[in-house]
């Protein structure tokens, strides 16, 4: 009995993913708001990279357009009419679209130089340094992070968010005594790539374990389809298959159930 009881339920949420697959493939090509080439997630003018290939998984894989962006215009794609989907939003209580169930997970961290010895515990450790991170990472990082870096905060003069985030890395090695708040995955790729390795780093883990991101969609109907095949993924493991593929790791993923 208990495996007919599974087999209904395994047909009926199959069922609910072909049907909303064939829908999306009788309209036109949805297009996705994604983020300027940030490698391991987004790489080679979005045509491949975590992100890229969770959307596909999760939509009809040949059904989309991506179009890229700066990191500060995805937040608000979709409301602008720019985008149907935008990838890698928080969700802000904006009842004019329709968010996703949690679909990636950053690891945020501080990392300086060993050679700058510095003394980094917790984030008001951070004020006197130079601090070089994303766009709006002080309204992504907490309460105390805002607090220590709010525009009328006397360390604001050393907050600086650089829009593209192998420029923020490079600008971390050639500038003595800054920190680079940013994903760790991020990090390390372009840490690789300009030559430098990881033995040179201390990582300072001042933020939650993991950061969690959603989708947002112009359609409801889209967006249970996501949520669906989402969880098909995770079901199967293929999620955790792109997460090895692209050498993404977690102390948690949006496949673990609390």
């Amino acid at each position: 009995m208990i495996h007919r009881v599974l087999a209904f339920v395994s047909l009926t949420v199959m069922s609910a993913i072909l049907i909303g697959q064939a829908a999306l493939a009788d309209t036109a090509k949805p297009t996705v708001a994604i983020s300027l080439d940030i490698p391991p997630y987004v790489m080679d003018k979005a045509t491949t990279g975590l992100e890229v290939d969770i959307m596909r998984g999760a939509l009809a894989e040949d059904a989309l357009t991506f179009t890229q962006m700066p990191y500060a215009d995805l937040q608000t794609a979709v409301q602008k009419g720019r985008a149907d989907v935008s990838v890698a939003v928080r969700q802000n209580g904006d009842e004019t679209v329709f968010y996703s169930d949690p679909f990636i997970t950053f690891e945020n961290v501080a990392a300086s130089k060993k050679n700058d010895n510095l003394k980094i515990d917790d984030i008001d450790d951070l004020a006197g340094h130079q601090v070089l991170t994303w766009q709006g990472a002080d309204r992504e990082l907490g309460a105390d992070f805002e607090r220590v870096f709010a525009p009328d905060s006397p360390d604001r003069a050393n907050y600086v968010e650089v829009p593209n985030q192998e420029n923020q890395v490079r600008l971390f090695w050639e500038r003595q005594g800054s920190v680079a708040v940013i994903d760790r995955s991020i990090f390390v790729y372009f840490t690789k790539a300009l030559g430098h390795s990881m033995d040179e780093v201390t990582l300072h883990h001042l933020f939650p374990p993991v950061t969690d991101f959603r989708a947002a969609f112009k359609d409801s109907k889209l967006r249970d389809t996501f949520n669906l095949r989402l969880a098909e993924l995770c079901r199967t493991g293929e999620y955790e298959a792109l997460l090895e593929r692209y050498d993404v790791i977690l102390q948690k993923t949006v496949c673990d159930k609390e």
